[in-house]
């Protein structure tokens, strides 16, 4: 079983994929976490200084959620383009056979 894995899967391509999607998903998690404590943060901050940094942090953590959306829909959007497979010789073998090689043709 593991063989017939082994020659359809390209397990190099699929592990980056995995460890992409972890990391994009752990740290959009983290960056909206970030936003959220800064915004209650900031409600309660007494400094002015303290509320506007808070703010500021919120801020850049929504454009960077904003941006990693607009990435992965682009990158969905993006679907690379298929080839064709190549005809294998079996296939020509598969042919129906014309009416002259069939010995209907004219002699």
């Amino acid at each position: 079983m593991i063989a017939i894995a082994a020659a359809l899967v390209n397990w190099n391509e699929l592990w980056k994929i995995i460890v992409t999607a972890l990391v994009g998903g752990t740290g959009v998690v983290i960056v909206v976490g970030l936003l959220l404590v800064g915004i209650s943060r900031g409600k309660t901050a007494t400094k002015p200084t303290t509320r506007y940094g808070l703010y500021a942090l919120s801020g850049l953590c929504g454009i960077l959620v904003v941006a990693v959306a607009a990435i992965g829909i682009y990158a969905m959007t993006q679907k690379p383009s298929s080839t064709k497979p190549k005809p294998k010789a079996a296939a020509a073998t598969l042919a129906p056979a014309s009416a002259t090689e069939r010995g209907f043709g004219t002699t």
